[in-house]
């Protein structure tokens, strides 16, 4: 079979309803988990700094993120609150390691679960669900990997 038609055949079967190349479209709900419930996610203020369209300077302050928990984040010592990683966008925009008395997100929308395999975005970072583990960054490269007991900030 000619290289041409072997492509045409399966983009064709790629528009049909549950074919084997069908792309689903990245989620961008406000709060979510992973499709297990063991890890969930929401948009909340985090540290990071924007451009200021006329003046092009860095503006530093709190922005709208991805805040994230799992069960058996390391704690830190002393630990007051309960553990999440934030992901922020911009200069500042470093996954980091917080502790928080209080699941301190934007909106208080209900968590859907999303499918392994669905992306996620929304401010400029991007994850990538897996059925018990999700990896996010931003357009800056930074970003993290989360699963229950394990957190690798990079």
């Amino acid at each position: 079979m000619p290289s041409t038609l072997r492509l045409s055949l399966a983009l064709a079967l790629s528009l049909l309803p549950g074919g084997a190349f069908t792309a689903s479209r990245p989620s961008h709900a406000t709060n979510w988990q992973t499709p297990a419930g063991t890890l969930e996610c929401g948009i909340a203020d985090v540290p990071g700094s924007a451009i200021d369209p006329g003046t092009g300077a860095p503006l530093q302050g709190l922005w709208p993120g991805l805040q994230c928990s799992a069960p058996g984040i390391p704690r830190g010592r002393g630990a007051v609150g309960d553990p999440f990683v934030q992901l922020g966008q911009g200069s500042a925009g470093r996954a980091r390691l917080v502790e928080l008395s209080e699941y301190d997100l934007i909106y208080d929308a209900r968590s859907v679960k999303l499918p392994a395999g669905t992306s996620w975005s929304r401010y400029g970072i991007s994850c990538r669900v897996r059925p018990r583990s999700i990896s996010c960054r931003n357009t800056a490269g930074h970003g993290f990997r989360l699963s229950p007991g394990e957190l690798r900030i990079y």
